[in-house]
């Protein structure tokens, strides 16, 4: 696993190789390829749905940081390690 910052004007968008599902505040996400089944919390979710809309990684922090009581710096490091995991497991892809 790489440990490279993701640029803030990124667009992360979910991969070609994966199909997601929400049950209840989480979501279910499968690597179509291997088929290993990932979850995510509800915060988790809240970003996987933010990731959806194709938006850059300084808006999804943004939103979360208008949506939860959390600082800048955790938000941040914690957005930083979800997208690199989820990118590191061919879940999502930094887009053009």
């Amino acid at each position: 696993m790489n440990a490279v910052v993701i640029a803030w004007d990124a667009v992360v968008a979910p991969s070609a190789h994966q199909v997601s599902s929400e049950l209840g505040d989480e979501v279910v996400i499968l690597h179509v390829d291997n088929g290993i089944y990932h979850g995510l919390d509800a915060i988790g979710a809240r970003i996987w749905n933010l990731i959806n809309e194709r938006r850059t990684l300084a808006q999804i922090r943004d939103a979360i940081l208008n949506e939860y009581d959390v600082t800048r710096e955790r938000c941040e490091a914690d957005l930083q390690s979800l997208l690199q995991e989820l990118i590191d497991k061919g879940l999502a892809e930094i887009v053009p």
